[in-house]
């Protein structure tokens, strides 16, 4: 017993003093922890969702930056807008009214009118935000966009439980997009002097269709919604309502989704029956024949 133990230390001793032939212990490579990965995937994921979108928000920031500048408007206001106002049709209707010399509340109005439609953004994608903090609802909501709510929704649609991370990663990446592409646009003002003619103005209403296009293909009713939203919004802007369009077409959209969603979504609750309803349906079944099966005894034995 005595030399078992006193011989058994003995190749352990020399392999940590790192003895010739005996071999150096190397120390472990250190292994980042569960919450440290999960961060980093979720950051990645959420970068990854906000790059098509930044890719359509650089551009159209950059025009509204050439605009601002052609109108004589300092960098510093410009930048700050899109950092503060952030809605891209809000900030190019305001730019209008500075241009033409408007009364301040002309322009606080028309953005309010105009930015009306995120009241059904913010109503569409509440309930999943609703175990989430006062402070942290408020700069989701700070930051949501159309183009912010098609891509939380297609996600949400996949996922009904999302990184906190990924969240903010995306938004914080695209609206850092809009401010970049605002400045750029303010220091390349005296080079670029049409827009236009550069097709700048329609990469926004572009990208978001690609957005759109994915979530609705699939999905017949989603599908309809659209196509009545976008003729809706067509038809009152012809008509000549303007602003109002875009907001009366998605409640008379909305509202028709909501009619149809009973013939397709209600079926036969027995088609809807899960395995745990069959059981108990097959458990009651055979209960009943045995007690069939106890009476029919009980009279034969009478």
């Amino acid at each position: 017993m005595r030399s078992v133990a006193t011989d058994s230390p003995a190749p352990a001793h020399h392999a940590a003093a790192g003895a010739p032939g005996a071999g150096a212990a190397r120390p472990a490579a250190p292994v980042p922890a569960g919450p440290v990965r999960g961060a980093r995937a979720a950051w990645a994921a959420g970068f990854g969702q906000a790059v098509p979108v930044m890719l359509g928000y650089v551009p159209v920031a950059f025009a509204f930056g050439v605009l601002g500048h052609t109108a004589g408007l300092p960098w510093w206001a410009m930048v700050a807008m899109s950092a503060f106002v952030y809605g891209g049709s809000s900030q190019f209707a305001a730019l209008q009214l500075l241009a033409v010399g408007a009364a301040p509340y002309a322009i606080v109005l028309t953005t309010f009118v105009v930015n009306l439609r995120h009241l059904l953004l913010s109503a569409a994608i509440a309930p999943r935000l609703a175990g989430w903090r006062r402070r942290e609802q408020a700069l989701f909501a700070y930051e949501l966009t159309d183009e912010a709510f098609a891509v939380h929704s297609a996600q949400y649609a996949d996922r009904a439980e999302r990184p906190k991370a990924e969240v903010f990663t995306f938004n914080t990446a695209v609206h850092a997009s809009w401010v970049a592409g605002t400045l750029l646009g303010v220091l390349a003002g005296d080079l670029v002097t049409n827009v236009e003619a550069l097709g700048l103005d329609y990469a926004l209403p572009a990208m978001f269709m690609a957005l759109l296009a994915a979530g609705i293909v699939a999905d017949r009713r989603g599908l309809a919604v659209a196509v009545v939203a976008g003729g809706g919004a067509v038809g009152l802007t012809l008509l000549g309502l303007q602003y109002w369009a875009v907001l009366a077409a998605a409640a008379v959209a909305a509202t028709f989704g909501l009619a149809i969603a009973p013939r397709e979504d209600h079926a036969d609750p027995e088609d809807h029956a899960g395995p745990e309803d069959h059981a108990d349906s097959a458990e009651h079944g055979a209960h009943g024949d045995r007690e069939d099966h106890a009476h029919a005894e009980g009279a034969t034995s009478r």
